[in-house]
C-alpha cells in the first residue's frame, strides 16, 4: 500500500493554469495568484497577454490556487484552480486549464466545445 501511494505521488501529472487577458477596451490586467503554500507574486498582462504556472495537484484532492485580478478601479478574486472542480476526470476538468479573464467573470476553456464557455462569477 505504501509503495503504491509512493508510486502514485511520483507519477502525478503536472497541471498548467493559463490566464489570458480578455478585458477588452485597451485595459491591462493586474493579478496576484497564490495557494496556501505558494505565493506566485504579482504581475500585469497587457491587452491579449497571457501568463501560466504549473504544479502537481495534491494526491488528497486539496489543491487550491486563487487570484486577485484588478483593472481600472475594479478588483475581484477567484479560485483559479480548485481541485474538486478542475481535476482531470471531472466534466470540465483539465490538466491544461485555460481561462479568459473578462469584466463579468472568468471563463474556462471547455474541452468538449473547445470554446471559453464555462463562465463563473467572481467570488468578490
Amino acid at each position: 500500500m505504501i509503495m503504491f501511494m509512493s508510486a502514485t505521488m511520483s507519477c502525478a501529472q503536472k497541471t498548467t493554469v493559463v490566464i489570458n487577458n480578455d478585458l477588452g477596451s485597451g485595459l491591462s490586467l493586474g493579478y496576484h495568484c497564490k495557494s496556501g503554500d505558494n505565493d506566485l507574486g504579482y504581475g500585469r498582462l497587457g491587452v491579449g497577454g497571457s501568463w501560466f504556472f504549473r504544479f502537481k495537484p495534491d494526491i488528497f484532492g486539496r489543491t487550491l490556487f486563487f487570484c486577485r485580478f484588478s483593472w481600472g478601479n475594479e478588483s475581484h478574486y477567484f479560485d483559479i484552480y480548485k481541485q474538486n472542480r478542475d481535476k482531470e476526470f471531472e466534466k470540465f476538468g483539465c490538466t491544461q486549464c485555460e481561462w479568459k479573464i473578462r469584466k463579468n467573470g472568468p471563463c474556462k476553456l471547455n474541452k468538449i466545445t473547445n470554446m471559453f464557455d464555462v463562465c463563473l462569477p467572481w467570488k468578490s
